[in-house]
C-alpha cells in the first residue's frame, strides 16, 4: 500500500463526471507491409498485457468512494477486456470519424474501482493506417511521465517487438522500512518545506511587485487573468481539434529571437487564439494567460506527479506578430531564471498555491465567481526525434490530450515527434462555437510569423 501524494490526491478530488481528469494520447500508424490478416486483434491481446510492462497499471486507489485515507494498493481482479477495447470505423474511415471516436473516448471518465488506465484500438482508418487512443488518470502519471510510458511501446526499429518482463524503474511500491525510517523521512520533509518558505515569499515578492509596477511583460499572480468564454462552467461533452506544425522552421524561429520552440508555440497559439476571440467578438483588453506546467521530476522519477508551473502571458493583445514573439521570450526566460533560483520544494509549493484554491473553487462549485487563475493550459511535451514503431507499425503522429474543467475550459498540448509538432486541443463546446477554426487559424498564425521573421 502507498499513500497518494497531496497532488495525486487533489487530482482525484478534482475528477468528476462532467470533467473527468486522464491525460491521453491518439496515436496514428500504418499497418506494415506483408501483415498478416490478424495483425489488429493480436496487438489488441497484447495490449491486455500492458500490466506486466508496467506495474502502475497493476495499483488502483483503495476506497474510491471515500479518499480521506486515499493509498494505492494492489488489483487482484485485473480483467484485460476491462481496460482494452477494439473497433473498427465505417468504410471509408475518415479521419473525422476517428475524431468523434476518440473524442466519446475522451469525455468517459475512468471507473475508479480499477487500475485507471485504457487502451482503445481503432481499425479501418484510410490509407492503411489504425489508431490506438490510451489515457490513463493524472493521479497515476503526469503528461511527461504518460508520453514516456506510451513511448516505453515503441522501439526504433521496426522489427522491435513488445517485451514483457517487468520494468522495474516504473514500479512506484515502495520498499518496506522501519517507523524510525519512516518518522526520519517526514522530518526531512518538514524541514525541507521550512526552508522553502523564505524562497517561495521571495518568488511571490518579485511576481507581485511586477503587478504593482503595472510591468506588463512579466509572469502574472494566479487569479488576475482576464473573464473569457475558456472561463465558464463546463458539461461533459468534449471538442478535440488536431493539428500539426513543421518541426525545423519553427526552432529556426526559436534561434533566431534567443528563445525555444515552446515560445514559438505560445507566441503561434496567442496568435490563434487572438483571431478567433476577435472573430467570436470576446477578445479582452488585457492578454490571456497561460498556464504551462513544469515537470521537477529527476530522471528516475517516471510515474507520480511532481509539478510546478509558469504563469505567462499569450500576448493575444499584441496584434504584431514579431512582438508578441519577442515579448513571449522576455517573460518566459525571466520566469526560467526565477523558478531556477528556487528549490523543487519551493517551486511545488507555488503549483500548491495555485492548486489548492482551484480544488476548493471547483469542489464547491465556486470556480466560475472569481477570477481565473489562468484562461488555458499550455504544454509542450518533448518526445522522439526518431522514427518509432509498434510491432512493426509505423507511428505517423502521436496527439497529446488532456484536461479541461470549470473555469479552465481549454488545454493545448503540443508533442514533438520526427519532424513535426502534433498539436491536440481539448475543450467543451458549451461556449466555444466553432471551435474547429482554431487548427486552421494556427496554422495561419504559424504562416504570419514566420512571414514577419
Amino acid at each position: 500500500m502507498e499513500k497518494l501524494s497531496a497532488q495525486d490526491l487533489g487530482f482525484l478530488k478534482m475528477d468528476t463526471a462532467r470533467c473527468p481528469f486522464h491525460v491521453a494520447g491518439l496515436m496514428i500508424l500504418k499497418i506494415p507491409e506483408n501483415a498478416p490478416r490478424n495483425y489488429i486483434r493480436g496487438l489488441v491481446a497484447k495490449c491486455g498485457r500492458l500490466n506486466e510492462l508496467w506495474p502502475t497499471f497493476n495499483r488502483k486507489v483503495r476506497d474510491p468512494d471515500d479518499l480521506s485515507g486515499a493509498a494505492w494498493v494492489e488489483a487482484d481482479d485485473y480483467v484485460p477486456e476491462r481496460h482494452v477495447y477494439h473497433y473498427a470505423l465505417p468504410a471509408p474511415g475518415r479521419m473525422q470519424d476517428l475524431v468523434a471516436l476518440a473524442t466519446r473516448a475522451h469525455e468517459r471518465p475512468m471507473d475508479r474501482s480499477r487500475p485507471l488506465w485504457e487502451v482503445h484500438v481503432v481499425e479501418g482508418l484510410g490509407k492503411n493506417r489504425f489508431a490506438v487512443y490510451c489515457k490513463v488518470h493524472h493521479a497515476l502519471v503526469d503528461g511527461v511521465g504518460a508520453m514516456k510510458m506510451l513511448q516505453g511501446m515503441f522501439s526504433t526499429s521496426p522489427r522491435g517487438r513488445l517485451k514483457f518482463s517487468a520494468n522495474e524503474q516504473l514500479s512506484t511500491h515502495p520498499r518496506h522500512s522501519s517507523l524510525l525510517q519512516q518518522v526520519g523521512t517526514v522530518r526531512k520533509g518538514l524541514l525541507k518545506q521550512y526552508r522553502a518558505i523564505p524562497e517561495l515569499s521571495r518568488l511571490l515578492a518579485h511576481m507581485g511587485a511586477d503587478a504593482i509596477g503595472g510591468r506588463t511583460d512579466a509572469m502574472r499572480l494566479p487569479f488576475t487573468a482576464p473573464r473569457t468564454l475558456f472561463n465558464n462552467e463546463l458539461d461533459s461533452r468534449r471538442a478535440i481539434v488536431l493539428s500539426e506544425l513543421p518541426l525545423g522552421p519553427v526552432k529556426s524561429m526559436a534561434r533566431a529571437v534567443g528563445g525555444s520552440v515552446n515560445d514559438v508555440l505560445l507566441a503561434i497559439c496567442g496568435g490563434a487564439l487572438r483571431t478567433y476571440l476577435l472573430e467570436h467578438k470576446g477578445l479582452p483588453r488585457g492578454s490571456l494567460v497561460a498556464g504551462m506546467p513544469v515537470s521537477l521530476k529527476s530522471s528516475a522519477d517516471d510515474v507520480g506527479n511532481k509539478l510546478s508551473y509558469i504563469m505567462a502571458p499569450f500576448f493575444t493583445n499584441e496584434p504584431d506578430d514579431l512582438k508578441r514573439l519577442q515579448r513571449v521570450v522576455k517573460v518566459t526566460t525571466k520566469a526560467k531564471a526565477e523558478l531556477s533560483r528556487v528549490s523543487s520544494t519551493a517551486a511545488e509549493d507555488y503549483y500548491a498555491l495555485i492548486m489548492a484554491p482551484t480544488i476548493l473553487l471547483t469542489l464547491t462549485g465556486n470556480a466560475t465567481r472569481v477570477r481565473p487563475a489562468i484562461n488555458a493550459i499550455f504544454s509542450n511535451v518533448p518526445g522522439s526525434r526518431e522514427k518509432l514503431y509498434l510491432e512493426g507499425a509505423e507511428l505517423e503522429s502521436i496527439y497529446p490530450l488532456s484536461i479541461v474543467t470549470d473555469a479552465m475550459g481549454l488545454n493545448i498540448t503540443v508533442l514533438s515527434h520526427a519532424n513535426k509538432l502534433c498539436i491536440a486541443i481539448a475543450s467543451c463546446p458549451r461556449d466555444q462555437p466553432d471551435i474547429e477554426s482554431l487548427g486552421p487559424m494556427l496554422k495561419q498564425s504559424y504562416r504570419d510569423l514566420r512571414a514577419a521573421m
